[in-house]
């Protein structure tokens, strides 16, 4: 070392300024700091972790859980650089895992490792969406039903799915306080009680755009929380009265309902079947649902003429056959009647 070199004052090795060394520095400050104990809140219902944002889902694994809670116990001097920190873990019980730590890092030029141990404590509480939802907690209630008719037994299954579907985007997309109560059968048709008023909205929308119809609002007032009023709201769903597979008289013809969209409806042309798609507006006429037509026995077929027999009265009938269908004898065609006229669906 030249005589004209820094020293450090404490040992006598060489210094950039004559300050204590980076060794003598290292050797005079705790440069981590590592926790005993560290403790990981999770819901024993549904599984989320609770952390200092709040209740989150989380499926990740659990020693990826208890790794990242064993470094998050260690604090750093604030000038350490590279830091790897290592983890084994050691199982003990279902809520009790020991984890030793290997530190490195380097401080003030000096390369440095430690280790320490400490405890990871798992503890279960119940989450804001489960105490809500074990509370039956709703917001609102979204009301199916269809006008001038009941709903039918199709319309509420596939609301119900809807509803499902909307609720599993909504928590997906970090909405948890947005869930299904629950499903509630009546004689005119079906209440889904929501958690918040946002499912409420979005279920919907979603089965009015899906399968047709309108919705409203209705708030009830409930109460203040902290000078804000708190509402409950009944979504009406009111479906429309032609539904999927109901049978028109529509355009000097007749048709078959395929699907509602918006203001508009689909119907498939039972003379040329052809799908036409027209407003809502349009004048039609009721006639049955294919649910409600007959089963008969092509028993022959004569140029364009269908002999038919019903399976019930063994009478027979001709009918005109239909260009778009092909049905061979001993085929079945379903019927149904609008006064005098036989259509075939």
């Amino acid at each position: 070392m030249d005589l004209h070199d820094a020293i450090c004052p404490k040992c006598g090795g060489p210094s950039k300024d004559g300050s204590l060394c980076g060794k003598c520095l290292t050797g005079e400050i705790p440069w981590f700091v590592c926790e005993p104990r560290v403790f990981i809140v999770r819901c024993g219902g549904c599984g989320s972790l609770k952390t200092s944002a709040g209740w989150g889902d989380c499926t990740r694994e659990r020693e990826d859980l208890e790794e990242d809670a064993a470094i998050s116990a260690v604090k750093l001097h604030q000038d350490v650089k590279k830091p790897n920190i290592l983890v084994k873990l050691d199982h003990l019980s279902i809520n009790r895992t020991y984890a030793d730590l290997e530190i490195n890092g380097t401080l003030y030029d000096e390369e440095l490792k430690g280790y320490c141990s400490l405890e990871v404590v798992w503890q279960n509480e119940s989450c804001d969406r489960c105490n809500r939802q074990h509370g039956n907690y709703y917001e609102g209630v979204v009301q199916i039903r269809a006008e001038g008719r009941k709903a039918t037994v199709e319309e509420q299954e596939e609301s119900q799915r809807i509803a499902v579907q909307v609720e599993t985007e909504m928590q997906n997309d970090g909405e948890r306080l947005s869930f299904i109560t629950r499903f509630d059968e009546g004689r005119e048709g079906l209440d889904i009680v929501v958690g918040s008023q946002a499912i409420g909205e979005q279920i919907s929308r979603e089965i009015t755009r899906r399968i047709g119809g309108r919705f409203s609002l209705h708030p009830t007032l409930i109460g203040e929380k902290n000078g804000q009023k708190l509402y409950r709201i009944t979504y009406a769903v009111r479906l429309p009265k032609l539904q999927r597979g109901d049978v028109i008289a529509v355009r000097n013809t007749y048709g078959e309902i395929l699907n509602r969209e918006g203001k508009t409806f689909t119907y498939l042309d039972l003379k040329t079947g052809i799908p036409r798609t027209v407003p809502e507006s349009t004048q039609s006429r009721f006639v049955a649902n294919v649910r409600d037509a007959a089963v008969f026995s092509v028993i022959y077929q004569d140029s364009g003429i269908l002999g038919i027999l019903d399976p019930e009265t063994g009478k027979t009938e001709e009918i005109s056959r239909v260009s778009w269908r092909h049905p061979e004898v001993g085929d079945s065609v379903k019927i149904l009647r609008d006064n005098e006229r036989t259509i075939v669906v």
